[in-house]
């Protein structure tokens, strides 16, 4: 049965191919970078991490296309799919030949491949953008574009901790069910005045944290009594301001910081290694605002950067309330309390995950100041941390060198130059306990058709920063490496990227004992024989090792854990408002000589946009077969700022169908539903989200007012 599902849908891929070969109009590509990158960051992977910013970012270029007869490097940057030397090929061309006569100009330069032309295209513009010279309060209040969010979303079969329980049954246990209702509940405001001002606030209640103090009995739940509150539980909010005078940005509530390559601070989201094989280079914002639902990755307080000729100098001052599991102990005449760990999930659902909220102040507050000449850069970072309780982590021999105490100092120096065709870069940093970290890197033009990137880090053991996010196997501590990537193109329409890194870990890690290494291979070709149909094919293969058993002893065993992937993706327009995509997927996982753990995964997607209905649905069916070890992980399309890459694992199949419409202008109504059914198995999940079936599914709901 399974092998006639398999040539059944590679019947239907090659059909769909041989009739996107006759297509003549493309379907909207406007957002098809912006999902390929965002999947492509989260296939290498395994957090939930939250893309608004990027989405945000890149948004905003597809409404105020890049003016490339105008645009710096440093917005160039802002493209984050656009590599290093992509960049300075714009840049080259325009001074070697002047401005772009036409768009297609882009065809001549070195180091774009088709595929990157279309990705590009909806970005940028060489017509003239106008700023606005004569900028007031009055005319951001007239101009400036308002949006409101509302979305409600639910898991639709009942979950064990949604269940009825009596009273007494929950006194005797308050953690075995959820404070507050199943429903997940988000709004989001935020106002624009061209790229001068941005506002806007961000408030959410998780599925099973409590929204309304008066749904709680708090004889029940006596030792959280004084941390509900009234309405969502997660809240932020921002101001930020470009261009006023030297004041290149001034950031007040919520914000991020960036500098560098990551090592000494790096807030929001980072990402590594990636089909982008060549964009290993950070590419720092310093300041800027925050408007994401991650309750742990950002400050609170006011940042700034102001311009003096070619230096920047930023500033920033951070105070906020975190998680932390905290503990007290008789200090001889008074009680005193330290954290043995700050918890990150964000999510207050059971009175033990209550208890941890907000309960430590963070202060952070420090600066950078870099210098940007034509051919070189450098700058220096410093952040100071100052801890509202003494953290003292349980120990254990993998963190025998983690952070503790109340204070600690990070200080980078960061640096960029190039030299003909090879741009150098890196970062050095210490922390305050003397541990160091280094990483450099350097990318190399080896001809039209071939460009390179190297780069080596290394990470002492006890380095130590809450907010370092360079480029790293898993974080920049305990950990030395090296990467190298290259990207060709071998003939028109063809596109070779592939790397190889190696790293070792220096010290012992949570189930690894010993010191250890790891190796990744990746290679894909991607084909791209028309602006209406695209393809690739992806192999990449890790090998980590691990203990073979759970005994803590040292030294131990170490068994080798590898993990293979193989993909292949083919999208295609069959005509102005219709577009396929198809995916074959396999992985191979195997521990040492145990028998090998199979996955596979076969999806067909289909994305629909009538010419004269304000409607547009994508849909997709997926078969899958794929134990824990081999799950798959695959982006799929939502609401306006809702983000799905679920893992396929076991054995089952995944529907869902996305709708938006438009009920008339400045009104946009998003509805979507999703299922994984599982044939062979009655019970979902475990615990509190045990849900009693073969079936797991959501609805989402979302509106968005624009005024």
């Amino acid at each position: 049965m399974m092998h006639k599902l398999y040539i059944s849908i590679l019947l239907i891929m090659l059909a769909g191919l041989v009739v996107s070969l006759k297509a003549q109009q493309p379907t909207n590509e406007r957002y098809k970078t912006i999902e390929d990158l965002i999947e492509e960051i989260a296939s290498n992977s395994d957090e939930e991490l939250d893309y608004t910013s990027l989405y945000d970012d890149l948004n905003y270029f597809l409404n105020n296309p890049i003016n490339l007869n105008e645009a710096t490097e440093e917005e160039l940057e802002k493209l984050q799919f656009l590599n290093d030397f992509q960049i300075q090929s714009i840049l080259k061309y325009r001074e070697r030949f002047g401005k772009f006569l036409t768009i297609y100009e882009l065809q001549l330069l070195h180091g774009y491949s088709n595929d990157d032309i279309q990705r590009l295209l909806p970005f940028v513009t060489i017509g003239k953008y106008s700023e606005d010279e004569n900028f007031s309060i009055k005319r951001a209040l007239k101009y400036g574009s308002n949006q409101l969010f509302f979305r409600v979303q639910q898991v639709v079969e009942e979950q064990e901790g949604y269940s009825p329980v009596s009273d007494s049954a929950l006194a005797a246990n308050p953690n075995s069910r959820y404070l507050g209702s199943p429903q997940k509940v988000y709004t989001r405001y935020k106002y624009q005045y061209k790229n001068k001002i941005y506002a806007g606030f961000v408030a959410e209640k998780d599925a099973g944290e409590a929204f309304l103090r008066s749904n709680i009995n708090d004889s029940i739940y006596p030792l959280v009594e004084d941390k509900f509150s009234n309405g969502f539980d997660y809240s932020s909010a921002h101001i930020q301001i470009n261009g006023i005078g030297p004041i290149k940005t001034l950031a007040l509530g919520d914000y991020q910081l960036q500098f560098g390559q990551g090592l000494t601070i790096w807030s929001g989201m980072s990402y590594g290694k990636s089909p982008y094989v060549l964009n290993i280079k950070k590419k720092a914002r310093k300041v800027r605002r925050y408007s994401s639902t991650d309750e742990n990755n950002f400050l609170r307080g006011v940042g700034t950067t102001v311009a003096f000729g070619d230096f920047d100098v930023s500033a920033f001052y951070s105070k906020r309330k975190v998680d932390a599991n905290i503990e007290s102990f008789d200090d001889v005449d008074e009680e005193a309390q330290y954290a043995t760990s700050l918890q990150l999930t964000g999510l207050h659902t059971t009175p033990s995950k209550l208890l941890d909220k907000d309960a430590m102040d963070v202060s952070i507050f420090g600066g950078n100041v870099s210098y940007s000449g034509k051919k070189f850069k450098l700058g220096y970072t410093y952040a100071h941390y100052i801890y509202g309780e003494e953290i003292q982590k349980t120990q254990n021999k993998y963190n025998a060198f983690e952070f503790s105490g109340n204070e600690n100092t990070t200080q980078g120096l960061n640096y960029e130059f190039v030299v003909k065709n090879i741009q150098v870069f890196g970062e050095t940093g210490r922390s305050m306990n003397g541990g160091l970290a280094t990483v450099n890197g350097a990318l190399f033009s080896i001809a039209p058709q071939v460009s390179m990137a190297v780069l080596h880090r290394h990470y002492d053991k006890d380095y130590q920063s809450l907010y370092a996010g360079s480029f790293a196997e898993s974080k920049p501590v305990n950990e030395d490496g090296v990467y190298v990537g290259t990207i060709i193109f071998p003939a028109k329409n063809w596109k070779i990227s592939g790397y190889y890194d190696f790293y070792r870990f220096l010290w012992l890690r949570s189930r690894v004992y010993s010191p250890s290494n790891g190796q990744d291979y990746f290679l894909q070709a991607d084909y791209t024989p028309s602006r209406y149909v695209s393809m690739y094919v992806r192999f990449k293969n890790e090998i980590k090792q691990q203990n073979t058993d759970a005994v803590d002893a040292s030294p131990v065993d170490l068994q080798d854990i590898g993990l293979m992937k193989l993909r292949y993706h083919l999208a295609y327009d069959v005509s102005r408002t219709l577009e396929l995509k198809n995916r074959i997927e396999f992985t191979h996982y195997q521990e040492s000589t145990n028998p090998a753990e199979l996955g596979y995964m076969i999806y067909q997607d289909i994305m629909y946009k009538p010419v004269r209905i304000p409607l547009s649905l994508a849909f997709r069916f997926a078969v899958f077969d794929a134990s824990y070890n081999a799950r798959i992980y695959a982006y799929e399309n939502d609401v306006l700022y809702g983000f799905s890459i679920p893992a396929y694992n076991y054995k089952g199949t995944r529907t869902y169908l996305t709708l938006r419409y438009t009920i008339r202008r400045g009104i946009d109504v998003w509805l979507r539903y999703s299922q994984f059914y599982y044939p062979e198995k009655d019970v979902q999940g475990s615990g509190l989200t045990e849900i009693q079936g073969k079936t797991k599914s959501e609805v989402k709901a979302q509106v968005r007012f624009k005024f």
